[in-house]
């Protein structure tokens, strides 16, 4: 009997799926940041690039062009603005979830010391186990060697 206990099994793979599920939470919202990097890129480069053809060509545009460029550009600002808050919000996320793995591989970590020490008793108690038979075999053919 040089098992561990089911129930010290039973709480360390809770924990390590427990723990996959907090890596797996925290890939997803790595995509979502990697995605909301992309847009802000996007963006940016949509306003530089719309910016520069409105500053060569500004004496030729009219007022209403001019007008609708402005607004264009006042548009992807705000939107850029969201996609930062966006950002900001992720990266609070991220923190949070950061620490919720630490937590999950702590408690990974201490019900695999549990079971280690669980199974070191138990190998410990079947070698006690298994000398004490030892030393009973030994007496007993010590007193049956005696006796003859």
């Amino acid at each position: 009997m040089s098992q561990a206990r089911a129930c010290w099994s039973v709480l360390l793979n809770k924990a390590q799926d427990e723990l996959s599920r907090i890596q797996g939470e925290l890939q997803q919202l790595r995509l979502r940041g990697q995605s909301l990097q992309e847009s802000r890129t996007r963006l940016m480069r949509l306003y530089a690039d719309y910016q520069q053809p409105a500053e060569a060509g500004s004496t030729s545009a009219g007022m209403h062009e001019t007008m609708n460029r402005r607004q264009f550009a006042a548009q992807l600002l705000t939107l850029l603005q969201r996609v930062e808050q966006d950002i900001a919000q992720l990266d609070r996320v991220l923190a949070g979830v950061r620490l919720r793995l630490v937590e999950a591989e702590k408690e990974r970590m201490k019900m695999q010391a549990l079971v280690d020490q669980d199974l070191a008793l138990a190998r410990k108690n079947a070698a006690q186990r298994e000398q004490r038979q030892m030393d009973d075999l030994g007496v007993l053919q010590f007193n049956l060697g005696s006796s003859a």
